[in-house]
């Protein structure tokens, strides 16, 4: 896939330079959380922000995805700042709000955090392409950094139907690409590669509305286990702009993708012989 986009620049994500952020959330309502961290604290913080994640609504893979990003940035504050800091989080109508900040200017050990290097695995690299939405501002007060949790909508259920074609499979997902979805791709992948010489998998998403980093894992090790079966191909329909960028800056293997399943099942080369 491929993307006009920077690849530490996702959709959503921001970068700015000027005063710290504040306690206001939207419209000055108050946080769901307030909580300081030290170094000592970082632990059993990500305890609090599980729980106080799932009772906002987000599922539990999300709220794991919450875990581990608030944690990555709050360790950042720890190690590259003054060494303490404080987590907010807000809860609007349709997302979460959380806010990770320092308690001062940078520390002495290196620059402010908006000029942290973005690499592969780190802190930011994270927060940037596991969020609904990334900033951070450095400023004489500190830096403070934003990540956005979109909640799911009740009015979208998970559902899976498996269309069998002549020479591939669909797999249409509609809802979460969740822990359930990965489970039920993983299944599939499974009985094709053991039931098929030449297994071929088109992975519809037009119809997914929510996901998380378990999905997304899925994906990419669909991928990779048709990729080491021999004349084992996988593609994707589906795919919003936006969760396109996205997997192409996770993933560590290219998808090949489409606008729809006929479309993604034309991009398999002609097969020799059929089962």
């Amino acid at each position: 896939m491929t993307d006009d986009r920077p690849m530490d620049t996702p959709p959503g994500t921001a970068e700015a330079s000027g005063g710290g952020g504040g306690p206001m959330g939207a419209g000055g309502a108050a946080p769901i959380l307030d909580q300081p961290f030290d170094r000592d604290s970082l632990y059993a913080l990500r305890a609090t922000l599980e729980a106080h994640a799932t009772h906002a609504g987000l599922p539990h893979g999300r709220a794991t995805d919450l875990v581990l990003i608030v944690h990555e940035l709050a360790t950042n504050a720890v190690f590259h700042s003054v060494g303490t800091g404080r987590v907010r989080i807000w809860r609007s109508a349709g997302s979460l709000r959380c806010e990770v900040s320092d308690t001062g200017g940078p520390g002495p050990a290196g620059p402010d955090a908006a000029a942290w290097p973005v690499r592969h695995g780190h802190g930011l690299w994270i927060a940037r392409y596991l969020t609904d939405g990334f900033t951070i501002e450095s400023g004489t007060d500190g830096t403070v950094a934003t990540a956005e949790f979109v909640l799911p909508s009740p009015d979208h259920p998970s559902a899976r139907t498996l269309d069998r074609r002549d020479s591939y499979l669909v797999l249409a997902l509609e809802g979460a690409l969740d822990g359930r979805a990965a489970t039920e791709i993983a299944l599939v992948v499974r009985g094709l590669v053991s039931d098929t010489s030449a297994p071929r998998l088109v992975v519809d998403l037009s119809g997914v509305a929510f996901w998380d980093s378990t999905g997304i894992t899925a994906l990419i090790s669909a991928q990779q286990r048709l990729d080491q079966t021999p004349a084992g191909m996988m593609a994707l329909s589906g795919l919003t702009p936006e969760f396109a960028h996205r997997l192409d800056g996770l993933s560590p293997i290219p998808f090949t993708v489409a606008d729809t399943p006929a479309q993604a099942a034309g991009r398999f080369p002609a097969r020799p012989d059929a089962d």
